[in-house]
């Protein structure tokens, strides 16, 4: 295993670009993970991100700038949306090319999870 900075940690694209929703299961109040306070509710039973609903988009759990130092301040709390995004996958790339990131080209088996 490389001692080399996990790339998604000097990234921070998908959480600049992409909505993110969840089932309301995953919020803390409900069993989960997902602290409530930093999500609202879409419907009944989906629930999102503050800050991912409109353009620009920023996370409001993310640290850092984009394509710098960016750091998900719930990582381990985090929903299955953002555990389920593959890194180094396409709507990947399409992110990072939207904030002039070039794609990235890491050996994959040094970085097996996903952000």
């Amino acid at each position: 295993m490389s001692s080399s900075v996990h790339p998604c940690l000097t990234c921070g694209a998908c959480c600049h670009e992409y909505r993110v929703e969840f089932p309301v299961y995953e919020l803390q109040s409900m069993g989960g993970s997902v602290p409530d306070a930093l999500a609202h509710e879409v419907n009944g039973n989906r629930w999102r991100m503050n800050g991912t609903r409109h353009r620009p988009v920023r996370c409001v759990a993310l640290t850092g700038r984009c394509g710098e130092q960016s750091i998900c301040g719930i990582y381990e709390q985090r929903s299955s949306t953002c555990r389920n995004f593959e890194m180094g996958s396409e709507r990947c790339h399409e992110a990072r090319a939207r904030h002039g990131l070039p794609p990235l080209d890491v050996p994959w088996d040094e970085f097996p999870l996903a952000a």
